[in-house]
């Protein structure tokens, strides 16, 4: 056992070129059950990175096929929780796409009462008409900052992305967040919600909490990265907005592991600060054109067994029909 501690990786590396399979397995196995004996309830990243192990996990499953070994991994992996947050922490994360409407954005951040750790918009306005103005607010805002936000994180994709693939930016950049709040900026938040909010959950499970009802759960909501680790990122074939909602939601139902959260006291308040729904949208009688195409056809793939198939066929003809452009 000394000796596998030592240098693991070479003796699997000898056993494999020696062609002695069952050797290299099992040396591989009683290294993986120890690494995942000694990992603490809530391990940093440094303590969970084993590269020397992965490689040799991967070149013993290359060569035998034993995919036991690779299931008993992502298993181990399966329980890897990030610590709680402590109370009255700030929002690790505030993910914002934007399309137009800067001043909603400002009328957003201008209700925020709760400390944010870091602020991330998508600017999604590209190309349109609303470009200039909404550039004018992100650049003041990553040049000057605002007050009670950590830190301010803007991307520009090429042209408009689209909700789910933004959201999907979003927390992919910021994979340290144990949760994150992601709403739209036409949207006002209560005093006090997030606060209260946060003290409801929990970043060791998988949660999910919209802060308004429905219809409007998906406008504001937080998520752990536990909930989107064990459901996955959001669809972008709902493009570029309406029903990545939906299928977010079946997802969420059709999994009991994870926790659907919705508080009354706080969802009343916000509705009635937040009455009117796509303000982005209707104020601009072009989007809403172009959405009367796109939400039809997304709701075709909504409905559709090819989703449900996870099927890619017309991934690219969906992309370009629903494209908010003549």
């Amino acid at each position: 056992m000394a000796e596998l501690q030592v240098n693991p990786g070479q003796r699997v590396d000898a056993a494999l070129q020696a062609g002695r399979l069952q050797e290299a397995r099992s040396l591989v196995f009683h290294w993986l059950q120890a690494y995942l004996v000694a990992l603490p309830e809530h391990p940093q990243r440094q303590q969970l990175r084993a590269p020397e192990l992965w490689r040799c996990l991967a070149d013993v499953v290359e060569r035998t096929s034993d995919h036991y070994l690779l299931e008993l991994f992502w298993q181990g992996m399966d329980r890897v929780r990030p610590a709680p947050l402590p109370e009255a922490a700030a929002l690790p994360l505030l993910g914002v796409p934007i399309l137009n409407r800067p001043d909603l954005l400002q009328r957003m951040l201008d209700s925020l009462d709760h400390p944010v750790e870091t602020l991330a918009i998508v600017d999604n306005s590209r190309g349109s008409s609303a470009e200039g103005p909404v550039r004018e607010l992100l650049e003041r805002l990553e040049r000057e900052g605002y007050p009670g936000i950590a830190r301010v994180v803007v991307a520009r994709p090429f042209g408009n992305a689209g909700v789910a693939a933004s959201w999907n930016l979003i927390l992919r950049a910021f994979p340290s967040a144990p949760l994150c709040l992601l709403v739209n900026n036409d949207v006002v938040f209560g005093p006090g919600v997030l606060q209260r909010a946060l003290l409801h959950l929990n970043g060791s499970e998988p949660q999910l909490m919209p802060l308004l009802p429905a219809p409007q759960q998906f406008s504001a909501f937080l998520l752990t990265a536990l909930c989107w680790n064990r459901l996955g990122l959001f669809d972008p074939g709902f493009h570029p907005a309406y029903c990545e909602d939906l299928d977010y939601r079946d997802r969420l139902r059709a999994d009991p592991m994870v926790q659907w959260l919705e508080l009354p006291e706080l969802q009343a308040p916000m509705a009635d600060l937040n009455t009117a729904a796509s303000a982005t949208i209707a104020c601009d009688a072009d989007l809403a054109s172009h959405n009367q195409v796109s939400f039809a056809l997304n709701r075709l793939w909504w409905l559709s067994h090819r989703r449900l198939r996870h099927d890619p066929r017309g991934s690219w003809l969906r992309q370009w029909l629903t494209e908010w452009k003549d």
